[in-house]
Protein backbone atom coordinates (compact mmCIF):
# COMPACT_ATOMS: atom_id res chain seq x y z
CA UNK A 1 0.00 0.00 0.00
CA UNK A 2 1.37 3.07 -0.85
CA UNK A 3 1.56 5.66 2.16
CA UNK A 4 -0.85 7.86 0.31
CA UNK A 5 -3.31 5.19 0.23
CA UNK A 6 -3.35 5.15 4.07
CA UNK A 7 -6.72 6.31 5.99
CA UNK A 8 -6.84 9.65 7.24
CA UNK A 9 -6.89 8.19 10.67
CA UNK A 10 -3.67 5.60 10.58
CA UNK A 11 -2.11 9.08 8.76
CA UNK A 12 -3.14 10.98 11.80
CA UNK A 13 -2.31 8.25 14.39
CA UNK A 14 1.46 7.77 12.88
CA UNK A 15 1.65 11.34 13.39
CA UNK A 16 1.21 11.47 16.70
CA UNK A 17 3.21 8.44 17.22
CA UNK A 18 6.19 10.91 15.59
CA UNK A 19 5.52 13.67 17.45
CA UNK A 20 4.87 11.58 21.15
CA UNK A 21 8.91 9.96 19.92
CA UNK A 22 10.03 13.12 19.44
CA UNK A 23 8.86 14.79 22.33
CA UNK A 24 5.99 17.01 21.03
CA UNK A 25 3.75 17.07 23.03
CA UNK A 26 1.32 20.13 22.09
CA UNK A 27 1.05 18.72 18.19
CA UNK A 28 0.34 15.05 19.83
CA UNK A 29 -2.41 16.42 21.62
CA UNK A 30 -3.72 18.63 18.57
CA UNK A 31 -3.47 15.37 16.04
CA UNK A 32 -5.59 13.03 18.66
CA UNK A 33 -8.13 15.46 19.76
CA UNK A 34 -8.57 16.77 15.98
CA UNK A 35 -8.85 12.62 15.29
CA UNK A 36 -11.62 12.35 18.16
CA UNK A 37 -13.62 15.32 16.32
CA UNK A 38 -13.09 13.57 13.16
CA UNK A 39 -14.64 10.26 14.37
CA UNK A 40 -17.74 11.93 16.65
CA UNK A 41 -18.47 14.09 13.35
CA UNK A 42 -18.03 10.84 11.27
CA UNK A 43 -20.78 9.05 13.84
CA UNK A 44 -22.91 11.31 14.31
CA UNK A 45 -22.78 14.19 12.56
CA UNK A 46 -26.25 13.66 11.04
CA UNK A 47 -27.91 12.66 14.02
CA UNK A 48 -26.20 15.09 16.68
CA UNK A 49 -25.84 19.39 15.50
CA UNK A 50 -23.74 20.10 18.42
CA UNK A 51 -19.87 19.83 18.37
CA UNK A 52 -20.24 19.13 22.29
CA UNK A 53 -22.78 16.58 22.23
CA UNK A 54 -21.26 14.83 19.54
CA UNK A 55 -17.63 14.47 21.18
CA UNK A 56 -18.87 13.71 24.72
CA UNK A 57 -21.47 10.78 22.68
CA UNK A 58 -17.92 9.31 21.01
CA UNK A 59 -16.10 9.69 24.34
CA UNK A 60 -18.96 7.81 26.62
CA UNK A 61 -19.68 5.20 23.91
CA UNK A 62 -16.09 4.59 22.62
CA UNK A 63 -13.19 6.46 24.22
CA UNK A 64 -13.95 5.93 27.99
CA UNK A 65 -15.81 1.98 28.28
CA UNK A 66 -12.56 -0.28 29.04
CA UNK A 67 -10.13 2.17 29.29
CA UNK A 68 -7.56 3.54 32.58
CA UNK A 69 -9.08 7.41 31.44
CA UNK A 70 -10.22 8.79 34.75
CA UNK A 71 -11.80 11.70 33.29
CA UNK A 72 -15.50 12.74 32.69
CA UNK A 73 -16.40 13.15 28.83
CA UNK A 74 -16.86 16.62 29.55
CA UNK A 75 -13.35 16.96 30.92
CA UNK A 76 -12.11 15.67 27.54
CA UNK A 77 -14.32 17.95 25.97
CA UNK A 78 -13.27 20.89 27.60
CA UNK A 79 -9.51 19.95 27.40
CA UNK A 80 -9.88 19.48 23.24
CA UNK A 81 -11.26 23.04 23.23
CA UNK A 82 -8.13 24.33 25.61
CA UNK A 83 -5.68 22.60 23.61
CA UNK A 84 -7.54 23.01 19.99
CA UNK A 85 -8.28 27.13 20.84
CA UNK A 86 -6.00 27.94 23.12
CA UNK A 87 -2.97 25.31 23.03
CA UNK A 88 -3.07 25.56 26.71
CA UNK A 89 -4.71 23.94 29.84
CA UNK A 90 -7.72 26.29 30.65
CA UNK A 91 -11.07 26.29 28.99
CA UNK A 92 -14.13 27.49 29.29
CA UNK A 93 -15.78 24.71 31.21
CA UNK A 94 -13.13 24.36 33.70
CA UNK A 95 -13.38 28.31 34.42
CA UNK A 96 -16.75 27.98 34.96
CA UNK A 97 -16.02 25.17 37.94
CA UNK A 98 -17.92 21.83 35.26
CA UNK A 99 -15.01 20.49 34.66
CA UNK A 100 -11.53 19.71 36.05
CA UNK A 101 -8.73 20.96 33.70
CA UNK A 102 -6.87 18.31 32.34
CA UNK A 103 -3.08 17.62 33.42
CA UNK A 104 -1.14 15.41 31.00
CA UNK A 105 1.56 12.76 31.93
CA UNK A 106 3.77 12.24 29.36
CA UNK A 107 6.38 9.47 28.23
CA UNK A 108 6.39 6.74 31.59
CA UNK A 109 5.03 9.14 34.27
CA UNK A 110 2.82 7.95 36.62
CA UNK A 111 -0.33 10.17 36.48
CA UNK A 112 -1.74 8.71 39.96
CA UNK A 113 1.29 10.29 41.75
CA UNK A 114 0.51 13.53 39.81
CA UNK A 115 -3.04 13.26 40.57
CA UNK A 116 -2.22 12.88 44.22
CA UNK A 117 0.03 16.07 44.05
CA UNK A 118 -2.71 18.33 42.19
CA UNK A 119 -5.36 17.05 44.77
CA UNK A 120 -3.16 18.34 47.58
CA UNK A 121 -2.13 21.92 45.92
CA UNK A 122 -5.93 22.46 43.54
CA UNK A 123 -8.34 19.79 44.93
CA UNK A 124 -11.12 18.87 42.71
CA UNK A 125 -9.42 21.49 39.89
CA UNK A 126 -7.16 19.19 37.37
CA UNK A 127 -7.76 15.24 36.55
CA UNK A 128 -4.16 13.98 35.64
CA UNK A 129 -3.82 12.25 32.37
CA UNK A 130 -1.06 10.45 30.09
CA UNK A 131 -1.86 11.35 26.18
CA UNK A 132 -0.81 7.54 25.11
CA UNK A 133 -3.46 6.32 27.12
CA UNK A 134 -5.64 8.28 24.83
CA UNK A 135 -3.54 7.70 21.90
CA UNK A 136 -4.90 4.01 22.90
CA UNK A 137 -8.49 4.37 23.69
CA UNK A 138 -8.56 6.16 20.36
CA UNK A 139 -7.36 3.71 18.00
CA UNK A 140 -9.79 0.95 19.63
CA UNK A 141 -12.77 3.28 19.01
CA UNK A 142 -11.46 3.43 15.73
CA UNK A 143 -11.38 -0.38 15.43
CA UNK A 144 -14.52 -0.71 17.16
CA UNK A 145 -17.16 1.49 14.98
CA UNK A 146 -15.03 -0.22 11.55
CA UNK A 147 -16.21 -3.51 12.90
CA UNK A 148 -19.50 -2.31 13.70
CA UNK A 149 -19.58 -0.83 10.29
CA UNK A 150 -19.38 -4.04 9.07
CA UNK A 151 -22.49 -5.46 10.43
CA UNK A 152 -24.32 -2.06 10.11
CA UNK A 153 -25.50 -0.28 6.70
CA UNK A 154 -26.81 2.50 8.33
CA UNK A 155 -23.24 3.41 10.05
CA UNK A 156 -21.40 1.95 6.80
CA UNK A 157 -23.32 4.44 4.63
CA UNK A 158 -22.70 7.61 7.11
CA UNK A 159 -18.92 6.76 7.48
CA UNK A 160 -18.66 6.62 4.03
CA UNK A 161 -20.29 9.77 3.52
CA UNK A 162 -18.10 11.26 6.15
CA UNK A 163 -14.71 9.81 4.18
CA UNK A 164 -15.87 11.09 0.81
CA UNK A 165 -15.37 14.42 2.34
CA UNK A 166 -11.88 14.48 3.67
CA UNK A 167 -8.62 15.68 2.01
CA UNK A 168 -7.44 12.58 -0.04
CA UNK A 169 -3.87 12.54 -1.06
CA UNK A 170 -3.37 10.98 -4.86
CA UNK A 171 -0.41 9.74 -6.29
CA UNK A 172 0.56 11.85 -9.63
CA UNK A 173 -0.79 9.10 -12.12
CA UNK A 174 -4.17 9.16 -9.94
CA UNK A 175 -3.99 13.03 -9.89
CA UNK A 176 -3.14 13.08 -13.82
CA UNK A 177 -5.81 10.19 -14.94
CA UNK A 178 -8.41 12.28 -13.48
CA UNK A 179 -7.29 15.34 -14.53
CA UNK A 180 -7.26 13.88 -18.15
CA UNK A 181 -10.84 12.62 -17.66
CA UNK A 182 -12.05 16.10 -16.89
CA UNK A 183 -10.65 17.58 -19.43
CA UNK A 184 -12.00 14.89 -21.64
CA UNK A 185 -15.91 15.64 -20.27
CA UNK A 186 -15.42 19.04 -20.86
CA UNK A 187 -14.34 18.79 -24.70
CA UNK A 188 -17.87 16.44 -24.65
CA UNK A 189 -20.22 18.55 -23.03
CA UNK A 190 -19.05 22.04 -25.27
CA UNK A 191 -19.58 19.73 -28.34
CA UNK A 192 -23.14 19.14 -27.12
Amino acid sequence: MSVLEKSTFAKMFEAAELCRARALDIPMLVLIYTAMDTLAWALYGGKIQGVRERFTSLCDNYILPGSDIQCAALELYAARCSVLHTLGWESDLSKLGKARSVFYSFGTDDPTLAQAALELTNPGQFVSLRPDDLLVAVKGAVIIVATLASEDKELAARLSVAAGKQYRSLESAAGDRMFEAFLEKKKNNERT
